[in-house]
């Protein structure tokens, strides 16, 4: 699989590039990992003049998200978290946020994530647990993917995922068949 830019949900608050009031930012595969650098505005500003940490969770969330579908192309939800807080976060720093799945253990799947400043700092920890969606169309998630800034390879890529889909359907209505 080639690195590179992944794909972005169109309405996503984090993701979409054309939304004047989100984030904008770009989700990167790495071969093992995904990462996204950013540097936020004051407008993201606690009233302790940090990072709002529901901004900081946001970023996370999606990236572990993105961890977990780039190794498994599997579509999972969020749940439980454990973050820590080594350094306080400020809104006119840059960071790079990276995320890496760590194990699966049934349809239970564990995943890191961390920020780092460019000398590579840790300021947060974030351990998860994903579990993996049950009766989600892969086929409706894609639907509302902007690959516009994605290359073909990467586009190929995410339509494997919906290919894969379709045999695994054909697989379980020839089960059912011989049942």
């Amino acid at each position: 699989m080639s690195k590179g830019v992944l794909p972005v949900f169109k309405a996503s608050f984090f993701l979409n590039q054309k939304r004047e009031d989100g984030l904008r930012l770009r989700v990167v595969y790495a071969g093992d990992h995904v990462y996204t650098d950013f540097q936020l505005s004051d407008r993201f500003q606690s009233e302790t003049n940090l990072l709002y940490d529901g901004i900081f969770f946001g970023i996370m969330d999606v990236l572990m998200w993105y961890a977990i579908l780039m190794k498994t192309k599997k579509i999972c939800m969020t749940k439980k978290i454990t973050v820590e807080f080594l350094e306080p976060l400020r809104c006119d720093a840059p960071y790079r946020a990276k995320s890496k799945l760590m194990d699966v253990k049934g349809k239970d799947y564990y995943v890191a994530a961390w920020t780092e400043d460019g000398k590579g700092k840790v300021y947060t920890r974030v351990d998860a647990l994903f579990r993996e969606g049950k009766d989600i169309s892969i086929a409706d998630i894609f639907r509302d993917f902007d690959f516009s800034e994605t290359t073909p390879e990467m586009k190929e890529f995410f339509e494997s995922f919906l290919k894969k889909g379709k045999a695994d359907t054909i697989k379980q209505v020839k089960n059912e068949r011989q049942a």
